[in-house]
């Protein structure tokens, strides 16, 4: 890709709902995990006062620290305010897609559906739970002086049902990604294999362009395999490291805030990639 067409795909990158999201996301990880680790901290303010030639108070800085991270979780919030209804119509397009159909009243025979489409059904479904409950958490987090949908203890219940979805839709995506490159691994295609004395040799309307040209698909079947394999490999991680976020929060998962903040970090980059790669084919083409 030339120099203009990357410059495109970063334009392109920095002003998608998704990727500004995911970038407001990298931010809020960056600054979770400098006020995390003191070492970190240190280093940070080494650097912060050599920059900018003056000292800074540490307690200072980590308080602006704490409130950055928390104005890039109200910014992502604003992008995702209404993205259940997306969650849930890709979940009844997939339902619909999978589940057995009848024709005025004839029993219809078909293929039942592969337990990794199931998944992605309830992936979808419950992450739209996830989005829905979350939603109003918004309202709590302008943190304007009396404006409140409910009570404290009922944003506290609610954003604990909230994670607990969020939990359930990310169990059920790596499970199905990971089933997913377990079928694609065993479709592996043969490969082609061409000698003297086979039996290509025998047939008189083979060629030799005809063999490359099988051999050349072939290739590019198996270029396709192995992006799909590392896509799903991708999401796999991504979707099991995630898990360490809600689980933290409903006291299942015993993790310090800077391992969140580390595993949110290297999420959002895998996540990203999804909408960085996308950006550059709408780029190119």
């Amino acid at each position: 890709m030339s120099s203009g067409a990357k410059i495109e795909q970063i334009i392109r990158f920095t002003t998608d709902a998704v990727g500004l999201e995911r970038t407001f996301r990298f931010f809020q990880a960056v600054f979770q995990i400098i006020s995390s680790y003191p070492a970190v901290f240190s280093i940070f303010l080494a650097v912060l006062d050599f920059g900018t030639a003056k000292a800074h108070a540490p307690a200072e800085t980590l308080s602006i620290l704490l409130a950055l991270r928390q104005r890039m979780n109200l910014g992502r919030r604003f992008f995702r305010l209404l993205r259940f209804v997306e969650s849930f119509h890709a979940a009844q397009k997939l339902y619909v897609s999978i589940a057995p159909s009848r024709q005025a009243g004839e029993k219809q025979q078909s293929t039942p559906a592969q337990p990794e489409a199931w998944l992605d059904v309830f992936a979808r479904t419950f992450n739209g739970m996830y989005l829905l409950l979350d939603a109003p958490a918004i309202v709590s987090e302008l943190k304007i002086a009396g404006f409140q949908l409910w009570s404290p203890e009922w944003d506290r219940v609610v954003m604990i049902e909230a994670q607990r979805f969020w939990l359930f839709a990310l169990a059920c995506g790596a499970l199905s990604s990971f089933v997913k490159m377990q079928r694609l691994r065993a479709a592996r295609p043969a490969k082609v294999v061409v000698d003297g004395s086979g039996a290509e040799k025998t047939r008189q309307n083979t060629t030799v362009a005809t063999v490359n040209e099988k051999e050349e698909a072939a290739k590019i079947e198996e270029r396709a395999r192995t992006k799909k394999l590392h896509g799903l490999a991708r999401n796999v991680v991504a979707n099991s490291l995630d898990i360490i976020l809600p689980g933290v929060v409903l006291g299942w998962i015993d993790a310090s805030p800077g391992t969140v903040g580390l595993a949110m970090l290297v999420t959002t980059i895998l996540t990203g990639m999804d909408a960085w790669e996308r950006c550059g084919r709408e780029v190119s083409g």
